[in-house]
């Protein structure tokens, strides 16, 4: 038997009772492996030069479907399939055959008398040099996922080198790429492969491939929390060892979960940290060593509020572009305290993905950052107040929204001081009832099943809340004057909670 298998040396074995009904032009085709697969997408399950062995239940029945997995399965570098002779394969359509004589590609009809492990095991032994070489390889892959940490370049970066890929991973949620790399993959191509598998992010599929402008991609979906994608770039459909890729696969996966674990700690313990400052439960001097730790410390600041919703997206994107920050969520607002320096490219990154960004004036010092804060929160507010993407607490000058902090105190309590006294005094939660009501859009049924009351208790409030403010919930003037001092009293507050 010669070292080096092909289609034609096992038609030729006659104990294995093979022959070929179609592309007899490619039987020089070397096999190094054969694999049974009945799922309707073989060639993402197969690797180049393997045989895939069915009974035909991947087959589909079809003319068009037929002649279109020969295509596919042929541009994959299938070295052919051997289709086991026992009527369970659909009639194989004139399309079908002529396709894979157009390509060159092997269809094999297989007795039904031979098992197709009697196929597998004639294919083994030929390929035992082969398994040796890819027991090599394999050592050699966790050889430099354990040397990684004692290096500088990454493992993503040794496994490249050892694989001879260039080779990336991508978060196909968020299109930013994880764990970096020397040379970055085009935000062209990201957001292809993010728009490919959109539909599928629950599951992603096993391969993905296509041809961009510039080159081939390649991706291949990781077994990762996060829904990461490994991803490489060729002339044509990267093909790697299907052994070497999946032992590969894991080791990344690995080294993204930790990262991942790593980056979710440094998150909390920045959330404490910031909740503490905005609170004046720690000092600057008590904060120093931690904002070191950060990476942030000795740099003038500015903080970027939005949406509370969007502080996982926040917190991913800033975190892949390895971007020091400090974040937390305070009511309903996520705030971001980053570096000046990293300002204008933060807020590109954030503006393309998030509907309203409201950004602080810059301050260098502990003491100022609960200001900065407020000053970020009230630049958001303007964002929503005029629908603008990003508004800056310096130059931002939404309608009716008072101009400073003390402004918005001041309007806060022309309109609601009555509100908040008698709040400050009984605790009947009014306040809270008027933004809620005025929130669900004065829905008497929204507003009770958001508070938890009865519709007649309700009741009771709105009437309470229109006698002390001297206004109607029902006059649109009213309910405009309400709501904008409801928004600076947000703004005003002395604490950010709440």
């Amino acid at each position: 038997m010669p070292s080096e298998l092909t289609v034609a040396d096992l038609v030729a074995m006659r104990q294995l009772g093979c022959h070929t009904i179609a592309g007899a032009g490619g039987l020089d085709h070397k096999v190094v492996w054969a694999h049974a697969c009945e799922l309707e997408d073989p060639w993402l399950w197969l690797s180049s030069d393997e045989l895939l062995m069915t009974t035909g239940m991947c087959i589909p029945e079809e003319r068009g479907g037929q002649a279109e997995l020969v295509q596919k399965l042929s541009r994959a570098g299938i070295a052919g399939m051997a289709i086991g002779d026992d009527l369970k394969a659909p009639p194989l359509s004139a399309e079908m055959l002529a396709e894979a004589e157009a390509l060159d590609f092997p269809v094999l009809m297989v007795s039904h008398s031979t098992p197709f492990s009697a196929l597998g095991r004639a294919v083994a032994v030929a390929a035992q040099s082969e398994q040796v070489s890819r027991i090599a390889r394999l050592s050699r892959l966790y050889e430099v996922a354990r040397s990684a940490t004692l290096v500088e370049t990454s493992l993503l970066e040794r496994l490249s080198e050892e694989l001879a890929y260039d080779l990336h991973v991508v978060d196909v949620e968020f299109g930013t790429e994880v764990l970096g790399g020397a040379a970055p993959l085009s935000a062209q191509v990201i957001t292809q492969i993010c728009a490919r598998v959109a539909d599928t992010l629950e599951r992603l599929p096993a391969r993905l491939a296509f041809t961009d402008e510039l080159a081939s991609v390649t991706a291949w979906a990781l077994p990762t929390h996060r829904r990461c994608m490994l991803v490489t770039i060729g002339d044509s459909d990267v093909d790697v060892d299907v052994f070497g890729l999946l032992h590969a696969q894991s080791l990344i996966a690995i080294d993204v979960e930790r990262a991942t674990r790593e980056r979710e700690h440094h998150d909390e313990a920045g959330s404490a940290l910031l909740l503490q400052i905005v609170d004046g439960t720690v000092g600057s001097d008590a904060a120093q060593p931690r904002l070191e730790q950060a990476g942030i410390a000795d740099k003038k600041w500015v903080v970027i509020s939005f949406d509370a919703t969007h502080l996982r997206r926040v917190r991913t994107m800033l975190g892949d572009r390895a971007t020091p920050t400090l974040s937390c969520v305070i009511g309903e607002e996520g705030y971001v305290v980053l570096t000046a320096a990293d300002r204008d490219a933060c807020i590109a990154l954030l503006n393309t993905h998030i509907p309203n960004l409201g950004v602080s004036a810059s301050t260098s010092t502990v003491q100022r950052l609960p200001d900065s804060l407020r000053q970020a929160r009230w630049a958001l507010q303007a964002a929503r107040a005029d629908g603008s993407a990003v508004a800056e607490y310096s130059t931002a000058a939404p309608l009716f929204l008072p101009r400073t902090i003390t402004d918005a105190h001041f309007a806060a309590r022309a309109i609601l001081g009555d509100l908040m006294d008698h709040d400050e005094a009984n605790q009947p939660q009014l306040i809270e009832t008027l933004e809620v009501f005025l929130t669900m859009d004065r829905s008497w049924a929204a507003t009770s099943a958001k508070l938890m009351i009865h519709r007649q208790t309700l009741a009771y409030r709105i009437k309470k809340i229109e006698s002390l403010t001297g206004r109607s919930t029902k006059s649109s003037a009213d309910i405009a004057s309400l709501w904008m001092a409801l928004v600076a009293l947000r703004i005003s507050r002395g604490t950010l909670r709440g």
